[in-house]
């Protein structure tokens, strides 16, 4: 088969449904993103990975380096951000699939969603990584789509949930609320009961979730020997084990407080983001009392019953890492579960009202008179203020994530430009000094007032994002003079640090910026910051 027969045959299989969901994902990212994709900005991260190959086993991403290496090892902003946004692209195609979406206003705003969810942004600002991040949400979104379409489609899933933990651990949260999701829908739609989804469906998913993460564990155990490292504590992971008592009760407790928060905090203010948050809950509510309404739930109390076990599940899901590790600390990064909460009214509508447009002629007709049958008031009830609602808030929340992606990049220029000139000035003293020829390394003691603060307190909290100096760490400084300064100062050990603290050559030191702040002490060169 030749090459243009080869993709004849593969744009013949292509649903215009999918072609919708990626091209309108595309461009809608393109649109939030491209001040990031066409912006050098760093974190404090970024300073580090200028290039690097991502190994990290040591915190469990066995396969980080194989979804990175895709494009290249570099901080490149636009090859990796034009990747990104394929990845994200090709997720909202397997949601279209997954949730059987046929209305363009519903596949639109999906995508809208996807693309513009903080998480997205958030992860924009790791560019050197995100190409790898979004390739695993991709993967476990496929493990989802293929366990559920083929008999034995849990085989790959097996494979593509393993390779979504080993690239970034936190996707497998967007995986299991997908299952909820997408189990919601079925039962509202009548397509499965309680028990078929149960004995047919979950059977499946628990053998897919169950392999891939036993697949994971063997993986990263092997690579972990054969390079010789171990696991490392950050962020909990050197502690994960299954809780008892004690910790089920504190990650139940951290799982409810995490969901209020991402929502609505913090309490003392109020924003856009909030009122929008307050209506999506108002209007869900709304929407779950129609659709037990329309589709005679109370008939089907099983059906009725795992719906709601299904929304009393998915805040514990979105942060059920704490169940694992009491000390993990979720930033933006891993909340892209949430994203699906945002979609639930667009897919509630979608799901409980039939799409004329995608029914076959001869049905046509039969649509019709039954819609004539409808009294009045359920006819305005369904097809006017609801649906308007769905469209509107969602398309509201799209709107204001947008603008919250700009705002934090807005943000990492500011801090950007902050950090280079605080940088040029310290690398400008230090040239200036009388052995500066001696020079072989840098001390930098001390710390800015909110060096510790890990993300801009933005509606949400915007991990990556800092309203001041990216930097605070004396290897920070080291490898920012060494990248984007030709300065090549090695960063002093522990012990020299303590050494120079005692000196009396420090104690006689100002902070800076004062002109005694920068001082040489043999061969390293001294910031005093404090």
């Amino acid at each position: 088969m030749y090459p243009e027969q080869f993709f004849h045959v593969i744009r013949q299989k292509i649903k215009k449904e999918w072609s919708l969901a990626f091209c309108t994902a595309f461009c809608i990212g393109l649109l939030i993103h491209l001040y990031r994709l066409t912006n050098h900005l760093l974190t404090w991260d970024s300073v580090y990975n200028f290039y690097d190959s991502q190994n990290v086993i040591h915190l469990g991403r066995c396969f980080l380096t194989l979804s990175c290496g895709i494009g290249s090892y570099y901080d490149l902003q636009w090859v990796n951000g034009l990747l990104s946004l394929v990845y994200l692209s090709l997720t909202a195609v397997c949601l279209t699939e997954l949730f059987s979406l046929q209305r363009r206003a519903s596949i639109v705003l999906l995508a809208g969603i996807i693309v513009s969810f903080p998480s997205v942004a958030s992860t924009f600002a790791y560019m050197y990584t995100a190409d790898g991040y979004f390739l695993a949400q991709l993967t476990a979104a496929l493990a989802v789509l293929l366990t559920l379409n083929y008999k034995k489609g849990f085989l790959a899933g097996i494979v593509l949930l393993a390779f979504s933990y080993g690239s970034y651990q936190a996707y497998i949260s967007f995986a299991v609320m997908l299952i909820l999701t997408w189990s919601i829908m079925q039962l509202i739609r009548e397509t499965l009961s309680a028990k078929e989804l149960l004995s047919r469906y979950w059977l499946r998913f628990l053998f897919m979730g169950g392999g891939g993460t036993a697949l994971y564990l063997v993986c990263n155990k092997i690579l972990t020997a054969l390079e010789g490292v171990s696991v490392s504590d950050y962020n909990g992971i050197a502690t994960m084990s299954l809780p008892d008592g004690t910790k089920l009760i504190s990650a139940v407790k951290n799982c409810i407080v995490d969901f209020v928060y991402f929502f609505f905090g913090p309490l003392d203010r109020m924003n856009f983001y909030k009122l929008l948050n307050a209506a999506l809950f108002v209007l869900l509510a709304i929407l779950f009392l129609w659709v037990v309404r329309r589709q005679k739930l109370l008939r089907r109390p099983g059906s009725l019953l795992m719906i709601l076990f299904c929304l009393a599940a998915m805040p514990f899901v979105c942060s059920m890492i704490y169940f694992l590790s009491p000390q993990v600390r979720y930033y933006m990064l891993m909340y892209a579960g949430f994203s699906l909460i945002y979609m639930l009214p667009v897919l509630l509508c979608d799901a409980s009202a039939p799409c004329k447009a995608a029914l076959p002629d001869e049905n046509a007709a039969e649509w019709n008179s039954a819609s004539a049958q409808k009294s009045v008031g359920d006819r305005l009830l369904t097809s006017l203020p609801l649906s308007w609602c769905c469209v509107i808030l969602t398309a509201l929340t799209v709107f204001n994530f947008a603008l919250i992606d700009n705002i934090s990049y807005l943000y990492m220029t500011t801090s950007n430009e902050k950090t280079f000139q605080l940088v040029s000035r310290m690398t400008d003293r230090i040239e200036q000094l009388d052995d500066f020829k001696s020079a072989k390394k840098l001390c930098v003691i001390g710390h800015f007032e909110d060096y510790d603060t890990i993300s801009f307190n933005l509606p949400p909290a915007m991990a990556g994002i800092r309203d001041s100096y990216i930097i605070s760490e004396q290897a920070h400084f080291s490898a920012m003079m060494d990248t984007y300064f030709g300065l090549t100062l090695e960063s002093c050990s522990d012990e020299e640090k303590k050494e120079i603290r005692a000196s009396e050559l420090f104690s006689e030191m100002d902070c800076w910026p004062a002109a005694g702040s920068v001082r040489q002490y043999n061969d390293t060169v001294v910031i005093r910051i404090e």
